[in-house]
This record gives structure tokens, C-alpha cells and sequence, in this order.
């Protein structure tokens, strides 16, 4: 080590360093640099042998050490083995000489001052004048020292300095300089006045505008806007404007560019985001498709998608992973560490082998993770367990290294790597690492350095758990038997010692064998369905985004070297799709120009240089203008169409339609309800005395939760201050569904006293069982829901004192139509069907949940159209988190429905399943009103639920009597949920199929046709419960009215179809044979 010692001086004192040429900076003890010669802010990042890396400060020190002789930037650390390592930087400068020796003078280092403060000045004095010739003698032996210069990087600035300090003057900035920094803060001058005027007289985008313009200058007010021209300038603006709203300015399209950058780019805007871009500019101007331009023009800004505002693609659809039947067939491998506690041994790395069909881990602790090293520890495994057929790990560089590669060539092992920055492929390994350290940390203190000895029982105890994808132990699929544990030797203890027979041999392996075959059958099956649960949890929001060959992209990648910090980075290329979810990207780096890339690392690029801000129009088409944005509901409009959920069986092309079509509608898609003049609600109590009811006293925590709501409220101009003599208490409901583990509250109001003096409304509600076999036959299926529907329609002026409500903070009114209204679902149901009308042979609605249905896809597209256009003359908005496009099967009321198919929700089935026996009349009755529900799909319910029935008699008591009875019937609906099976659709040209049954308890019926296999497959199940009379009939008698109930029951079915009725006992023949003998059996004759 002699060779590479060195002693140079720092601050003027001769230190001890070593030369240090595996060192890329060099590093100063702490204790010889000066307070003021440290680098405020600056932290550099260092890699030691170990593979730590660590944060130090830095600073700018005097060096003299061979021909390097001035200001030097270095790395300071608080513990080194000697005071100094020089590094392979002294041969380059990260600073230009200037800017070193400016900061240098700013520090105050002796012997480059070329800027004195008063300070410095004072310091100095009484050393003698600095010699003029210094400089210049200086200054070439510094730059002489440093032939080589790095990118030059500008000094920290000081941020703090003592008050007698001063900086080196700044020049002025000459008048060009000044003009082009005043335009990149507030942007281009725009256009002259009369340029303007010009422009809107001629844009051919405005002639809608301004033919609205003459016809209300000519005396037509039927428009909710106004539009009109003043001083040669065209203006908008609301018939009823709310305070603070002003006139807003008709924008041309050659200027609509300017104003989006002045809005959204320029230092004074901030890159914010497009509903704040929006909301910053609807105030003061107006276009058609102005939302659609602050959309496009936001979504294309460079800044913002490399700085990720612009938002990722969703998640990817997952793709489980082949399902292995044979013990390490196939394993994951990955590394663990560094650790932070080594052992005794070394050892600061784990190797883990994970098998993926009996998920039995191996672990192997390592003092270093080169590949030999490696390599030899994986031989060791697999000469116990055998070589696996396919090896999954990272790219870790040991794992891609030659030496292994020609190993698991010499071995057979077909050996496969994730995508990189994916982990989620080894997820198997993964988590079983998250595992495995948190048990290490688990461990006593006083264990901590000895985990490697500790290992072999940290595995013992994973083993033996039964993995919840598999349901058995890693030790069961691995041996065919549990192995004696910790409990085990315990409960043998206190046992007597069980007699095991013996076995010879044969018989063993057989029995082993057989064993074996039944454990992994089962574990494959359980896996399977662990897999599907998952990819169903997994999938409810993702989306797969297709990119094509040469199509522009950002890639998400780690800022080094902060593994858990991301950044965008890009445009690059896709370059070809290699699997489902894969595509090799083009990143134009000469390390690694091409990679695999998952596709939740990659976003789309949007170059505005393809923007155009131009409504095409056909020739000689007039244009309409786009509707005015209502200022009522302008608070946080939101033109957003990204949370639409597009199916994934769509093909690109098909998504592509899907886009385009949406973004014509994008004003659509708001986050706060629009406001329709199609209708108002009006509640007509007649001559009622108005109904006031004392306030429900609420609880502390829940109070403020009030205030927050009605100020909201208050804010969208949903309620107003009122004086109303009517008045009805507030209440808090719990929401079924609430973020974070969190309880959420919905704000309700008690209508109760007021829905009894309200006079009702006839208008019907659709059947939910007709729109469910509507839609159950479509192919490609779309549903929207509106926006706060109900908030959609106004109130009229005599209504709304009626609504009031009243809290601790005051008294108030609704001004648009309230939830817990008697009638409401009357008008609003009213308002869809006239929204609807002519569109019924593809469209229905309950309420506000709208489907649209069709057969094929381009007939697809155009319901859609005629659908989003109905709702958007009604000025009505939709929620587009809760819409999905072109779907083959969607959720639609509590019933999964589509391909021919209705079928019960799997989260409705696991409630019942969980479902405790009820203990009074109102839990019984909850049970029995969710299980009716999905009656038509459960065979002989009426039958089934009988005795439970029985319990919410009013002769019976509140707390019911649980029988067994009851319980068995309890259990037999459980049952009958789970094993529910999927009803087919009716096909009315098809005949039909009824079967009857009759019972001492009720009667049922089956409906059914034939599939395309010509398998018998359900259409509905019926069935109702025998009254006490009806139970004394006879079985023949039984069996008649069976089938007189199920075909008056099955006639919206049966009806001018064709069809044949299955039973037994012959009912038809003997009713044909005793139709005189009494009038009942005369009625039912005539009745088929």
C-alpha cells in the first residue's frame, strides 16, 4: 500500500491519503473542511464495496496535490481510513475553471479571490495589498491543471450568508434579454382589437354563434344564452347569470392556441391540469368544442406526460401464471439482501428458490451473490430436490451472466426472465421474500446476527402452513403426508401413543402414491380457482392498451439510484409486440438500445404538433354550434372521457371507434351533475298545513360532518338559505361501500312527514326482470350512469320551500330534486323515458342507470350515437368512472347479464353465504328479501323458504323461534345460491319447455329451451307456497293447479309461442275428465 500513498494539502495543511483508482470521486474527512466551504443542498450519492450506497454532503476545498492545484469540489464523510481518498475526478473538472473560482471566492478560499466582499475585504486587511500579478500567475496554473472538462454544472447558490456579506454585482440584462424573458413568463403579445373582430366575422367554426345572434337580435329568447354583438365584438352570455359571472369572449379558431398557452403553459399558468386549464378559461372566453380543446391541448403538453400529470395507462388484465402438476417442474430463483444485520459467517444475502406447484421454499444464505457463487448453492438444491424443467428469476446480472447460463444448458433448465422493472411475473418469489425477512426481523434482538443458523427453522414454520392459493402445506404436496412439528410433539404428549398397522412396502408406495395424485388434483384445482378470484378483483378496473409498431411512448423507469422513485421518460419507439402484454421498445441508449417492456410501464406519447384546433364539418354542411356550458353547474367541470371503461375482447380498431365516438361527446362526461330544462319536479300537497319536524339530535364527530356536506352543497348551488314554515330532520347514513377501511357517511333527508301529504305520482318504473332478459340476448353491451341523477332536474319555484331541511347551522332548501321524495323516481324516471323516446328497440333505463344493447358492432356504434346525442340535447352529464363500452357481459341491477346469459353476482351470493342465522322477524325478513331477489333462478323456492316465511307471521313473536327446521331451510337457500345455475335468455322463436312439480308445501315450475348443443337450459324458475286450504287438496288436484298457476304465471313467456308442458300424475287429462264435476275445476279447464 506504500505506492499509493500520498500527501497533499488541503486548506494549507499536509494531510495522509491514499490513491484510490477504483474511486470515481474524491472523499475528505469531515473534521478538514471549513463550515463555509460546505455546498448547501448538494448530496452525492456513494456505492461502497458492499454494495451500500450512502448520502454525503459536499464541498470546495484548496487542493494542492501534484498538477492539481486550486478549488476542488469533493465528497465529505464523517469516518474514512485515512484523512483523504484521492479519486479518478482530479484528472477532470465537474465545474468550468469560472465558476469554480467564482465559488471559491464566495467561500472565502485563500488564493483565488477575484470578487471581495466587505467581509473578506476586513479580513485581509493588514496582510498587504493582493500583488496585481496574482491573478494573472494564478489562473493559467488552474486551468493548466484540468486538460479534460465535464458537462459544466452551475454552483449552488448560498442560501445563507451573515449581513455584512454581499455577492459579486450581477450586470444588467440588456433590453433584448429583458423582452424575451417578459414573453417567457407572460407569453406572445396577441391579436389587435380589430383583428379580432375580423376574425369572428369570417371563422367559419362561428357561424352557428352568430346566426343565434341575429335571431335573438330579432326578438328570439328561446335560448338559455345569450348572444350577441357589441363594439364589433361577439359575446355569450347566461339569460340568469350567477354573481361573479361576466360576459364571455367569442374566440375564433386561428386564436384559440394562443389563449390555451397563455392558459396552460407559461410559468404564470403552471402546467396545471386540464380541468384547472378549463376552469381558468370559461369564465372570460367561449369556442364550440372548447372543453375538447383544453382536453387535446393539456394531453399533448411534453411537460406535463414527462412529469406524469397527465396520468398513466391503467393496469393491464392479469395473465395468471401455467398451473404446474409436478414438484419443481418449474421454480422461481431471486436474491435477498443486502441485510442490514450480517452474520458472524458473512452471510448478508439469501438465495430463495420457490417451487410453483407446491409453493415449498428454499433458502440458502450467501456471503457474496457473484454467479460461481450462485450457482453453487442452486446445486446443492437441486441435488436434493432434482433440476427443474423452467427457472423464472429477475435480471439480476448474476443470473444473466455466461457462467449461469451455460450451466442451466448443461442441466436442460429452460430458463426465463422477467421484464424488467415487472416483479410481479416472480410474484411467487416476491412475496415469499416479504415473508421471509419479516420473520428475520421477527427474530430477539440478541438473534438478529445469527439468522443464518436460525434459517433452516424459519422454513420449517413456512412449510408447515397451509398456502391459502393451494390449500394444503408445502410439506403435504411435497411428501404426501404432514410432518410432526412443535404442536404436534405437544398434543402427542398428552395423548396416548396411537398404534399405527403396519404396512409393507408396495402397499406404502401405493397408498403414497395415490395420496400424492389426490393432494395435487386437488391443489391444481384450488390454485385454478385462487387464480380466477384474483384475476376478477385484479381486472374490475384494468384496461389493455395495444400499441403498434412505430408508434411514439414514455416509459416509466427508476431514477439511480433511488430504486422506488420513478420518472417518464421517452418519446421512444415501439419497435414489435412480443407477447399479450409485452412489446420491445426502442430507448436509443448505446447501453441497452432495445427492451422488453410490460405495458403498465408504458404510457401513449401525444405530439402537439398533430393537434389541430379545427371542428371538421362537411362541405357545404351547416354547423351547429356546441351547446353553452351551464354556469349552474360549472364548478369543477371535468371534460374527462378517460375513466370509460372499454371492453377487453374490443379489438385496437374497435377501441379506436370507441375513442373517437366519445371524444364528440366529451362535455358529456362532467364530475358534477349538469341541469336539464326538459323538466322540474313539482310536489303537490294540496291543501296541507305544512309539515315541520323537530330536529334528530346527532352525535359530536358527526356534527361537523353535517357542516361539510350542506357547505358543499351550498357551493354547487344544490340548496340555498330558506324561511320556509316547512321543515324535515337530517339524518347520517352509512355507506355500504367506504375508502380505506374508513366509515363514510351519505347525507339524507327524512321526507317521511312530507311524502304523507304528497299526492302520488302513477307514472311506472320499468320491470327489472323484462330489461334483464332485454339485454341478457344482446352481444355487445354499453352502460352509463348519470351524474348525481337526481340533481339533474330543477325544482319548481312553489316546490322548494317544502324541501327545506334544517340542521344546528340554519335552515335550507333544495333547488334541485332531492333523494327520499315520494315521487321522485316518477319524474325522473319520466325525464329518461322521454330523453329515450324512438330509441327503445336499443336503449332502456331504470332510472338512472342506461343501457345500450345491440347485435352486431358497427350497428353498436350507431345506438351509441343516437344515444349520447339524446342525452346531450337534454343537457344532461354522465359519471364516466361508472361507464362501460362494449362489454359482452355487464353488471345491470344485481344481475350479470349478457352472451345469452343471466347470472347472479358473485358479491350477492358471498353475503348470503356469510349470512348468520337470523335471530329476530326484521333479520329474517332482510334475508328473505335478498334471496327473493334472485327467486327466478333458485328451483322450488317458495318450498325452500316456507318455514322462514312462517317466522314473519304477525302471530309470531318479534324474537323468532329457531327450529330445525328453520335452520334446514336456512341452509338449503345457502345451498341453492351457490349452486345457482346461469339462466339462458328467451329466444321467442324458439319453443319452450314448462315443467311442473307440486308439493305438500308449494308448487313450481321450470321454464327452459334448447341450447345450440340441444342441452336443456333454464330460462326462469317459479314458485309459491300452498295456503292452509290449498295444502288439503289432493296430489292429482295439486298437480292441476301447478300447471294453471305456472302457465298464468309463465304468459308474458308463453304467449303466441309454441310450447309443451312436462308433469306428472296426467293433471291435464284428469282435469279434462272432472271439468263439470265442481266450478273450480270448471275455471281451471277454462283458464288453459
Amino acid at each position: 500500500m506504500d505506492k499509493y500513498k500520498q500527501l497533499p494539502l488541503i486548506n494549507g495543511v499536509e494531510v495522509q491519503a491514499y490513491r484510490d483508482t477504483g474511486a470515481s470521486v474524491t472523499m475528505v474527512i469531515e473534521k478538514l473542511v471549513h463550515p463555509e466551504q460546505h455546498l448547501l443542498g448538494h448530496q452525492y450519492q456513494v456505492t461502497d464495496a458492499h454494495n451500500n450506497t450512502l448520502s454525503h454532503p459536499m464541498a470546495v476545498i484548496n487542493l494542492n496535490w501534484g498538477g492539481v492545484t486550486g478549488p476542488k469540489k469533493v465528497v465529505v464523510a464523517s469516518d474514512l481510513p485515512v484523512d483523504c481518498l484521492l479519486g479518478n475526478d482530479l484528472e477532470t473538472s465537474a465545474w468550468s475553471d469560472v465558476e469554480l473560482e467564482a465559488h471559491a471566492a464566495m467561500l472565502g478560499i485563500p488564493g483565488h479571490i477575484f470578487a471581495l466582499t466587505r467581509a473578506q475585504a476586513k479580513k485581509q486587511k493588514g496582510q498587504g495589498d493582493l500583488d496585481p500579478g496574482t491573478m494573472d500567475q494564478v489562473l493559467p496554473k488552474a486551468r493548466a491543471s484540468r486538460s479534460k472538462a465535464l458537462p459544466t454544472i452551475p454552483p449552488s447558490t448560498v442560501d445563507s450568508c451573515s449581513e455584512e456579506e454581499e455577492f459579486p454585482p450581477c450586470a444588467e440584462p440588456t433590453p433584448e434579454e429583458l423582452e424575451a424573458d417578459t414573453a417567457e413568463l407572460l407569453g406572445e403579445g396577441g391579436p389587435a382589437r380589430e383583428e379580432l373582430s375580423v376574425a369572428q366575422q369570417t371563422c367559419p367554426t362561428l357561424e352557428g354563434l352568430r346566426q343565434q345572434a341575429v335571431k335573438q337580435a330579432n326578438g328570439d329568447v328561446s335560448d338559455s344564452h345569450r348572444v350577441y354583438w357589441e363594439d364589433n365584438l361577439l359575446y355569450t352570455e347566461a339569460r340568469d347569470p350567477k354573481p361573479g359571472t361576466a360576459r364571455r369572449l367569442v374566440i375564433p379558431q386561428e386564436y384559440r392556441k394562443f389563449l390555451l398557452t397563455l392558459a396552460h403553459d407559461i410559468p404564470l399558468a403552471g402546467h396545471l391540469g386540464q380541468m384547472k386549464t378549463w376552469d381558468r378559461l370559461v369564465p372570460l372566453f367561449h369556442w364550440p368544442r372548447m372543453s375538447g380543446d383544453t382536453k387535446e391541448f393539456c394531453k399533448s403538453c411534453e411537460t406535463c406526460q414527462a412529469s406524469g400529470k397527465t396520468g398513466g395507462t391503467p393496469k393491464a388484465p392479469l395473465i395468471p401464471l401455467p398451473v404446474v402438476g409436478l414438484p419443481f417442474e418449474r421454480g422461481g430463483v431471486d436474491i435477498v439482501g443486502p441485510l442490514d444485520h450480517p452474520t458472524a459467517s458473512g452471510n448478508r444475502f439469501i438465495l430463495v428458490v420457490v417451487d410453483h406447484a407446491t409453493r415449498y421454499p428454499e433458502a440458502i444464505p450467501l456471503r457474496t451473490t457473484t454467479a460461481p457463487a450462485v450457482a453453487k448453492a442452486l446445486l446443492g438444491i437441486f441435488s436434493r430436490v432434482g433440476f427443474p424443467k423452467e427457472v423464472v428469476s429477475d435480471r439480476g446480472s448474476n443470473f444473466m451472466s455466461a457462467y449461469l447460463k451455460a450451466m442451466w444448458k448443461e442441466c436442460g433448465v429452460t430458463y426465463k426472465f422477467t421484464t424488467p422493472y415487472h416483479p410481479q411475473t416472480n410474484g411467487l418469489v416476491e412475496r415469499f421474500n416479504k415473508t421471509l425477512k419479516g420473520m428475520i426481523m421477527g427474530l430477539p434482538e440478541k438473534l438478529c446476527r445469527r439468522w443464518d443458523i436460525l434459517l433452516p427453522c424459519l422454513l420449517f414454520a413456512y412449510r408447515e402452513v397451509p398456502q391459502k392459493g393451494v390449500g394444503f402445506s408445502p410439506f403435504e404436496l411435497l411428501f404426501g403426508h404432514p410432518v410432526r412439528g412443535p404442536l404436534t410433539l405437544v398434543k402427542e404428549g398428552w395423548e396416548q401413543p396411537l398404534k399405527v398397522p403396519k404396512q409393507d412396502i408396495v402397499d406404502y408406495v401405493l397408498g403414497l402414491r395415490s395420496r400424492m395424485a389426490e393432494y395435487m388434483k386437488r391443489a391444481s384445482k384450488n390454485l385454478q380457482a385462487s387464480q380466477e378470484l384474483q384475476k376478477q378483483w385484479h381486472d374490475q378496473k384494468a384496461v389493455l392498451v395495444q400499441y403498434k409498431p412505430g408508434q411514439k411512448v414514455w416509459v416509466l423507469e427508476p431514477v439511480a439510484p433511488r430504486a422506488l422513485q420513478d420518472k417518464w421518460s421517452g418519446p421512444h419507439t415501439i419497435v414489435e409486440k412480443k407477447g399479450d402484454v409485452t412489446y420491445l421498445v426502442d430507448l436509443g441508449t448505446a447501453r441497452s438500445p432495445l427492451r422488453v417492456l410490460h405495458v403498465n410501464r408504458l404510457k401513449p406519447y401525444y405530439d402537439r404538433a398533430d393537434l389541430t384546433l379545427l371542428m371538421a364539418t362537411d362541405e357545404g354542411q351547416e354547423e351547429d354550434s356546441d351547446p353553452l356550458p351551464d354556469l349552474f353547474s360549472s364548478t369543477e367541470q371535468d371534460a374527462l372521457v378517460e375513466g370509460v371503461v372499454l371492453a377487453d375482447c374490443l379489438t385496437a380498431e374497435q377501441k379506436d371507434h370507441c375513442i373517437n365516438l366519445l371524444g364528440q361527446f366529451s362535455e358529456l362526461f362532467f364530475t358534477v351533475p349538469g341541469t336539464t330544462s326538459w323538466c322540474e319536479h313539482t310536489i303537490d300537497t294540496g291543501d296541507s298545513l305544512p309539515v315541520k319536524s323537530k330536529i334528530y339530535r346527532q352525535p359530536d364527530h358527526v356534527r361537523d360532518c353535517i357542516k361539510q356536506e350542506v357547505q358543499k352543497m351550498l357551493e354547487l348551488g344544490v340548496v340555498e338559505h330558506s324561511e320556509s314554515p316547512w321543515a324535515s330532520p337530517v339524518v347520517l347514513v352509512p355507506k355500504p361501500h367506504s375508502k380505506d377501511g374508513k366509515k363514510e357517511m351519505r347525507f339524507c333527508v327524512d321526507y317521511r312527514g312530507l311524502n304523507q301529504v304528497t299526492k302520488t305520482d302513477a307514472h311506472p318504473i320499468p320491470r327489472a326482470d323484462e330489461l334483464i332478459d332485454t339485454l341478457a340476448s344482446a352481444k355487445y353491451l354499453s352502460t352509463f350512469d348519470l351524474t348525481a341523477g337526481y340533481w339533474q332536474i330543477k325544482l319548481s319555484e312553489d316546490t322548494k320551500p317544502k324541501t327545506a331541511f334544517s340542521t344546528i347551522g340554519g335552515h335550507y332548501q333544495f333547488t334541485v330534486m332531492p333523494f327520499g321524495l315520494k315521487n321522485a323516481p316518477a319524474t325522473f324516471q319520466r325525464l329518461v323515458n322521454a330523453v329515450l323516446q324512438g330509441l327503445e328497440a336499443f336503449s332502456a333505463a331504470y332510472l338512472d342507470d342506461i343501457a345500450v344493447f345491440s347485435s352486431s358492432w358497427d350497428d353498436h356504434l350507431v345506438h351509441l350515437w343516437k344515444v349520447l346525442e339524446a342525452l346531450q340535447k337534454a343537457g344532461l352529464t354522465i359519471k364516466a368512472s361508472k361507464c362501460q363500452i362494449g362489454q359482452g357481459k355487464v353488471v345491470y341491477l344485481r344481475h350479470l347479464v349478457g352472451g345469452e346469459q343471466i347470472a347472479p353476482l358473485q358479491g350477492k351470493i358471498q353475503t348470503i353465504i356469510d349470512w348468520v342465522p337470523p335471530t329476530t322477524q326484521t333479520q329474517v325478513r332482510a334475508f328473505l328479501g335478498l334471496t327473493g331477489y334472485y327467486r327466478r333462478i333458485i328451483k322450488n323456492y317458495g318450498s325452500i323458504a316456507a318455514p322462514l316465511n312462517d317466522l314473519t307471521s304477525k302471530k309470531m313473536p318479534k324474537k323468532v323461534l329457531w327450529t330445525a327446521n328453520c335452520q334446514k331451510a336456512f341452509e338449503e337457500l345457502k345451498q341453492a345460491m351457490c349452486s345457482a345455475p346461469v339462466l339462458k335468455s328467451p329466444c321467442y322463436s324458439k319453443k319452450f319447455y314448462v315443467q311442473t312439480d307440486a308439493s305438500e308445501l308449494g308448487v313450481g315450475a321450470v321454464l327452459s329451451q334448447l341450447n345450440s348443443e340441444g342441452q336443456d337450459q333454464p330460462v326462469a324458475f317459479i314458485s309459491r307456497r300452498l295456503t292452509p286450504r290449498e295444502k288439503r287438496w289432493s296430489a292429482i288436484e295439486r298437480e292441476a293447479f301447478a300447471v294453471v298457476w305456472a302457465l298464468k304465471k309463465l304468459r308474458p313467456y308463453l304467449f303466441g309461442t309454441h310450447f309443451i308442458v312436462q308433469t306428472d300424475h296426467k293433471p291435464l287429462l284428469w282435469l279434462k275428465q272432472m271439468k263439470g264435476e265442481n266450478p273450480k275445476l270448471l275455471r281451471w279447464s277454462i283458464s288453459l
